[in-house]
């Protein structure tokens, strides 16, 4: 008896373990709707009376007590459409999912709070995946005419007997030709983007080496990047090669767009972890104009630009690096003027992402 007593708390604290580690926000409520388990995401989103075991369920979340009774008298009846909720803090709106815990009744009950934002989002990024094939496919059939379209208008622009006009038109041929040919291998090698390689990189070091190379690259004084840690050494899993072209695209951006009034040219790079969750952070920021208003929600989107000279594909190619290495890409105006972008990464001491 000692030992199977001894086996349940164990079992007891590793399903403990567990939930507290999931990604999802879950709670179980008993057959009084009483709280009986609840992890740290869920308890964010009901609040702070949510968090402690046997806790009434409707003293954490009304709402959310109204849809579990709902949901418990339609059991026995075809599935109602998908009700909401919004979180403690007002700024969520959840969708709950019940499942009975074992046959017999009343029955406990485990519940996952699904925020609509992020199923939304999913939903885009399942979109924007099929766009990319799409695009992929046309890039590659349209490869081959371009390039002899830009050959053709170099040539004719080497012609002696061509007046200054004429020089001019196959001038902007042939640099228009150049962009969509870079726009083509920009599409190109999103469909053959290989998977993550992750491996522990210590960002501090990595970023003084990432500093001399683009510096030694674009011919800048390396003084123009400003490399900064809040908390000395963080370490991160990622593939250096895929973080190499994240970063580098968020400088080249900053070089062009993120130049002062004033011509404060300087580009911060900062290293850190998140307050609320201790993930580590890479931070980019520039001291230019900044993105305006009406764009700033279009930025990661594939094609999207506000300037003639952009190709859309940059800051969407970027994020999609992010993603492949568990990481988020974040962008957010400065309210000293110019754009920060954050690379948030998952923690390397967490052993679910």
């Amino acid at each position: 008896v000692r030992r199977q007593q001894v086996d349940m708390a164990n079992l007891a604290q590793l399903s403990q373990y567990i939930v507290q580690h999931l990604r999802e926000s879950i709670v179980v409520v008993d057959h009084e709707s009483r709280i009986r388990l609840i992890n740290e995401t869920a308890a964010q989103l009901l609040g702070d009376s949510s968090s402690y075991p046997g806790a009434l369920l409707g003293e954490a979340s009304p709402q959310l007590l109204y849809l579990l009774e709902t949901w418990r008298a339609r059991t026995a009846t075809p599935a109602a459409p998908a009700q909401t909720f919004v979180s403690a803090d007002g700024g969520h709106v959840i969708q709950p999912h019940f499942a009975s815990l074992g046959g017999s009744e009343p029955s406990p009950v485990i519940v996952f709070l699904e925020d609509t934002e992020l199923l939304a989002a999913k939903i885009q990024q399942s979109k924007l995946a099929g766009l990319g094939r799409l695009s992929a496919s046309i890039a590659h059939e349209i490869r081959n005419p371009v390039g002899a379209m830009s050959h053709a208008a170099q040539l004719l622009g080497e012609s002696p007997s061509l007046s200054a006009e004429d020089k001019r038109l196959t001038e902007i041929v042939r640099t228009n030709g150049d962009r969509v040919r870079q726009i083509i291998e920009n599409v190109m090698s999103m469909s053959r983007r290989e998977s993550s390689r992750p491996e522990r990189v210590v960002l501090g070091g990595w970023l003084a080496g990432f500093r001399d190379e683009f510096c030694a690259t674009m011919q800048i004084k390396p003084e123009r990047l400003s490399v900064s840690s809040l908390l000395g050494d963080v370490e991160v899993q990622v593939d250096p090669s895929q973080l190499r072209q994240i970063v580098w695209n968020l400088c080249e951006n900053a070089m062009k767009y993120g130049v002062s009034a004033d011509g404060n040219e300087t580009i911060e790079l900062r290293i850190g972890r998140l307050a609320s969750t201790a993930r580590p952070f890479l931070e980019v920021a520039d001291r230019g104009p900044g993105i305006p208003v009406q764009h700033r929600e279009r930025i990661f989107e594939p094609f999207f630009t506000g300037n003639e000279r952009g190709t859309g594909l940059g800051l969407f190619l970027s994020r999609e690096l992010a993603q492949t290495n568990g990481a988020t890409l974040l962008y957010e105006p400065r309210t000293s003027g110019g754009s920060l972008f954050r690379i948030v990464f998952r923690d390397p001491e967490r052993w679910v992402a």
